[in-house]
């Protein structure tokens, strides 16, 4: 979803996660609620963990929460100050009122981050 809402916004982004598995495709739930309410799709969305992406293309480097931060932190030593920690639980596993609420959560947070 922070991917789809950054790029809607004009933002190069990448989505990876410190325990992404490859899969078939986006939670379901997460593609429904980004669906319903911005319109944007997730069909062509492929998980995959944080070492598939080359970190050092990237300005900014969000962490969803500080266990996540701290994972990157202990794996990554070029984040510097790029390194952006939020205090967003992931919806994986939760009902579709977890993932509307994570995505409202992500779009303020990233609204906050592109006006700094």
């Amino acid at each position: 979803m922070a991917e789809a809402l950054a790029e809607s916004k004009g933002v190069t982004a990448a989505s990876a996660g410190v325990a992404a598995q490859r899969s078939d495709g986006a939670a379901p739930f997460a593609a429904q609620a980004l669906q319903a309410a911005r319109g944007l799709s997730l069909d062509a969305h492929t998980p995959r963990p944080v070492d598939a992406v080359d970190l050092s293309a990237f300005d900014r480097i969000v962490a969803m929460t500080p266990s996540v931060a701290q994972k990157l932190r202990a794996a990554h030593d070029n984040l510097d100050d790029r390194l952006v920690t939020w205090t967003i639980p992931d919806p994986y596993g939760g009902s579709m009122a977890d993932y509307r609420l994570c995505l409202e959560q992500i779009d303020t947070a990233l609204t906050r981050l592109l006006s700094e």
